[in-house]
């Protein structure tokens, strides 16, 4: 009996202490269970906010993005949404259940940085990264690496001619057309006929007149609008600066060597902006290419560039910025050719008349004068679709100084290496990528607010970090959690 006894308690012992282990391994996958549940539970409801992406914006610019007001019911709410999903999730055995977002990361967070990424991301799953870098590269090769700088030696020889003027006023020819009048015979005076200045012509050009010149014939403009009241652009007034026109009346140096100077350089600003160039050609409608025909502008690559309130004035302001481009080069061009100096040389002396003094700078005006009639006649080309060639030289230069109006309408062939007018476009956009940058959200941000009108791009955010909490049968779990596009 004592034996049987002992048998019993000892078998009993181990019951227990089985029953008591295989309750603790219950309890154990029961809260490891739970708090996987509960892990799940946070991923998922991340996953819920990010999956409520703007959907237009993805369509058009493909940027993922989400709105932390949702649509202008305020951050509170997107909170409220983030610990209802949680909740959910859990089910009913969870209770006092949180969740409070500790952080967002915003498109315009580090000067744009997240926005710059997606764009990257987006061009390498379009397949078309290595096309990008082959038009940065060929635009390199087409230019052979120059720009509009002027060479250091055509500077020192302005300044010198200024010099030898110094004091004396440039522009005084009044006894223009009088020429060798010292020389003549006073029984039986010869007064020449009066010689044509080109200047006349530029200093009547207004910037309208010049629009007008560079569009085809059969083309209108746009006349598009947008309010910029709320455009986020506007709080990087830094960014931005008004670009001043080419001075038309080629009178004075300063002004000349400001008009050739403004854009002569951009060379420089072409290197590591290739995908961000090559997104802006992708998405965003321009004057020769729609891409978005729901967009409210129909220039939108051209407001990039300028930034005003309406397409005629963005076109007006991009075909003299690209003028701008032309100046220079053609300048540099244009003094390389002895036969083009030389006429030049003897027009200066005929302008001159009476004040020889006066021919040195006078070259220089009259060269700054048809380099950008010569300019005109290139963006004339680029507007109608055609390239136009990089390089000025006597083969492919277009106008002649003493006939400028029939010149400026003469019918030219396509260039085969030459840059059309996409090309000018990125080169104005690189030249301030940041500022090009800046006023995409703009565009973004009016296009979207056609279809929800609480929209804004400062709200807009690619990700965002959050703390649950919750009790699960006496246990309090308590996690962290990140997510972003």
């Amino acid at each position: 009996m004592n034996n049987k006894g002992r048998i019993v308690v000892f078998i009993s012992m181990i019951t227990a202490v089985m029953l008591v282990l295989i309750t603790l391994v219950i309890q154990v996958v029961i809260l490891s269970a739970a708090k996987s549940k509960n892990v799940i539970a946070t991923r998922l409801s991340m996953s819920d906010i990010k999956a409520c992406y703007n959907s237009y914006i993805f369509e058009h610019y493909h940027i993922l993005l989400f709105d932390k007001t949702v649509g202008g019911k305020g951050e509170a709410y997107l909170e409220e949404w983030l610990e209802q999903a949680y909740a959910e999730k859990l089910g009913a055995e969870y209770t006092d259940v949180r969740a409070s977002i500790t952080d967002m990361t915003m498109l315009t967070d580090q000067s744009y940085a997240p926005l710059k990424k997606q764009m990257q991301e987006y061009m390498v799953y379009a397949a078309a990264e290595k096309g990008v870098q082959m038009g940065v590269d060929q635009m390199k090769e087409k230019t052979g690496g120059q720009d509009g700088t002027l060479p250091e030696e055509v500077k020192e020889d302005m300044e010198t001619a200024e010099v030898k003027t110094d004091g004396m006023d440039v522009d005084d020819t009044s006894d223009a057309g009088v020429v060798g009048s010292e020389n003549m015979d006073e029984e039986n005076p010869t007064v020449q006929p009066e010689v044509d200045d080109p200047r006349d012509y530029t200093k009547k050009l207004s910037g309208s007149i010049i629009l007008n010149l560079v569009l085809p014939e059969d083309k209108t403009v746009s006349d598009a609008t947008i309010s910029l009241v709320d455009a986020p652009s506007l709080r990087l007034i830094g960014f931005f600066s008004d670009y001043k026109e080419v001075d038309r009346d080629f009178d004075s140096m300063v002004p000349l060597l400001e008009g050739l100077t403004a854009l002569g350089s951009w060379q420089d600003s072409l290197t590591d902006t290739g995908i961000q160039l090559a997104y802006i050609g992708q998405v965003f409608n321009s004057y020769r290419e729609e891409k978005n025909d729901t967009a409210v502008l129909a220039y939108e690559q051209e407001y990039l560039i300028a930034g005003k309130s309406s397409d005629y004035e963005n076109l007006k302001s991009v075909a003299h910025r690209m003028i701008g481009i032309r100046y220079p080069i053609n300048y540099i061009g244009l003094i390389r050719q002895p036969d083009k100096m030389q006429t030049l040389t003897e027009l200066a002396t005929s302008i001159a008349g009476a004040a020889p003094y006066l021919i040195p700078a006078l070259k220089y005006f009259l060269a700054g004068c048809w380099a950008y009639i010569e300019s005109i006649a290139d963006v004339r080309i680029l507007f109608d679709g055609k390239k136009a060639p990089f390089m000025k030289n006597a083969d492919n230069w277009i106008t002649d100084i003493e006939h400028i109006s029939e010149s400026l309408s003469k019918e030219t062939e396509d260039a085969e290496n030459g840059l059309d007018y996409q090309a000018y476009l990125s080169i104005l956009q690189a030249m301030n990528i940041d500022g090009a940058t800046a006023r995409m959200l703009d565009l973004m941000q009016i296009n979207t607010m056609q279809e929800e009108k609480e929209f804004r791009i400062l709200h807009a955010a690619v990700g965002l970090e959050a703390d649950f909490e919750s009790t699960f049968g006496g246990h309090r779990f308590q996690y962290h959690q990140s997510a972003a596009y």
